[in-house]
């Protein structure tokens, strides 16, 4: 694949798993809606634009994301059963699973919100953020690129122009030749796109060495998931075991 096309490819694929992957930490689209408005918030804090600085300060949330402070889906089941639980009483077969079941699944709730918080912090940002500044960069050196390019062609059209043999004729009838002007500004847009070509090709060689980078990011989104489901299968364990016996 083309250096151009690869490091287009892997920017539309990060993007896109970035996306996924906030969908991941909050399927909630309000919630999640809400914390992506506090994120900007937060960014705003910190902005060099003062306007940015002195409008943050006047929204009355809270700041930053909230996934690690909303009760999560396991908690709210199982506060509801230990309410249950003990409502109908610890003393019955039922009450008792039910109070049981319950505090394990609050233990997996409050485990999920921790997990959560290391991926967002330890995975998400970074990943979403790396190379975002470079993308840039080189989004607007293909612009500049391109205009170079335009440059280029129009001063080759004017050369091509004056070659037909119609001009020619009129410019030999008129003793008017080839001016070396038409020359001379062909030279300096091809120079002039050369230079662009080398600066937006050096941007992309290491924009395309530093994507290996992302692997890091994705290894730690794996050892966070191996962590968490391993704490989950051992409070599972327990609550069954202590529900067998």
């Amino acid at each position: 694949m083309h250096l151009s096309a690869r490091v287009e490819s892997t920017k539309q694929c990060v993007n896109s798993t970035a996306n996924a992957a906030r969908n991941f930490l909050q399927p909630n689209t309000a919630a999640r809606l809400e914390d992506m408005f506090n994120e900007k918030v937060t960014a705003a804090e910190s902005s060099t634009n003062a306007n940015l600085r002195d409008l943050a300060s006047k929204i009355p949330i809270r700041r930053g994301s909230a996934m690690d402070k909303r009760p999560s889906y396991s908690e709210i089941l199982g506060n509801t059963m230990k309410k249950g639980g003990s409502e109908v009483g610890d003393q019955t077969e039922i009450g008792k699973s039910m109070i049981e079941v319950g505090t394990t699944f609050e233990k997996l709730g409050m485990l999920e919100r921790e997990i959560l918080s290391d991926v967002y912090n330890n995975f998400f940002k970074p990943f979403s953020n790396h190379l975002q500044v470079e993308w840039s960069n080189i989004a607007t050196e293909k612009r500049r690129l391109d205009l170079a390019r335009l440059d280029l062609d129009a001063a080759k059209s004017k050369v091509k122009a004056a070659r037909t043999p119609e001009t020619m004729q009129q410019n030999e009838q008129k003793a008017v030749p080839v001016s070396e002007y038409v020359f001379s500004q062909v030279r300096e847009c091809q120079a002039a796109f050369d230079r662009q070509y080398e600066q937006t090709k050096i941007l992309l060689t290491d924009a395309d060495r530093k994507s290996s980078e992302f692997s890091n990011h994705l290894e730690e989104l794996i050892r966070n998931q191996m962590n968490y489901h391993e704490l989950a299968h051992k409070m599972l364990e327990e609550a069954y075991t202590k529900m067998k016996k």
